[in-house]
């Protein structure tokens, strides 16, 4: 097996198993002329968390993406950009072995492509 390969088999593998397919609010207020107009966006995100920094810092090697954070003793890394998004659902499509985690991340990136085709501005008005 080359190393490449052991490498994606593994990355595959930490993300079925500490990988988080979710979504961000986000709040945004503009002042326009006459009053401030505020709106919603719900954006997916991608988390991978772990106790053991040199997990995370392994991962985002491999896949060449995302930022690690630390939390109290947990750190994770965070993939939110639009593009790193779509990349990962490229890389991940297919490659999940559970049925459970394989459901979920169908329903994420149904979010994710349907995020890709959004314009920018076109937040939910609230």
């Amino acid at each position: 097996m080359k190393e490449n390969e052991f490498n994606y088999g593994w990355i595959v593998g930490f993300i079925e198993s500490e990988g988080f397919f979710t979504q961000n609010t986000i709040k945004i207020t503009r002042k326009s002329k006459k009053r401030l107009l505020k709106y919603k966006y719900i954006n997916p995100a991608f988390f991978l968390v772990s106790k053991d920094i040199s997990a995370l810092e392994a991962a985002k090697g491999i896949l060449g993406m995302g930022k690690i954070k630390e939390h109290g003793s947990i750190f994770h890394l965070e993939i939110r950009r639009k593009d790193d998004l779509l990349r990962l659902v490229n890389f991940l499509d297919g490659k999940l072995k559970s049925s459970a985690r394989t459901q979920q991340f169908e329903r994420w990136k149904q979010m994710v492509l349907q995020w890709k085709s959004r314009s920018w501005g076109e937040g939910s008005f609230i």
